[in-house]
């Protein structure tokens, strides 16, 4: 199992936090999604199960949760 993690921005309730869980746990491969108060998403995947290598991985669920109208902050 390994493990992605960055801060986000924006998001600020619950649905906001459950439209990011719902949307990148649908991906194949991803065992966890958790927004940590409402500042960091943390994701657990499967390496062997993912679609995609692990860096096109990142990009797509970065992607995806500026889509959804947050930020993705960088360290």
């Amino acid at each position: 199992m390994a493990k992605l993690s960055f801060k986000v921005g924006h998001v600020y309730c619950y649905d906001c936090v459950k439209a990011v869980g719902k949307f990148i746990g649908k991906m194949k491969g991803v065992q966890s999604v958790n927004v940590i108060n409402n500042e960091s998403a943390v994701i657990e995947y499967e390496p062997s199960e993912l679609e995609f290598d692990e860096k096109k991985f990142e990009q797509i669920v970065k992607d995806s949760i500026n889509r959804l109208g947050f930020r993705i902050k960088e360290y």
